[in-house]
């Protein structure tokens, strides 16, 4: 049992590496997308961070 792999003819090899294409564009787009939401959530921790300082230091300060 010798089996040869198969060479797909030019049409199809055409076919399957536009589809490739597309799929590893579309890859790139959800990576993006990832990207931006995690950017998103960091700015709202930095936000809330920076909140709690001020909270914090305006109690503080009307403790003194």
């Amino acid at each position: 049992m010798n089996k040869q792999p198969h060479i797909p003819d030019p049409e199809t090899s055409k076919r399957l590496l536009a589809n490739l294409h597309r799929t590893r564009m579309e890859v790139q787009e959800v990576n993006l997308e990832l990207g931006e939401i995690n950017a998103m959530l960091a700015e709202q921790l930095r936000l809330q961070k920076l909140q709690r300082v001020r909270q914090s230091l305006t109690r503080s300060t009307a403790e003194l």
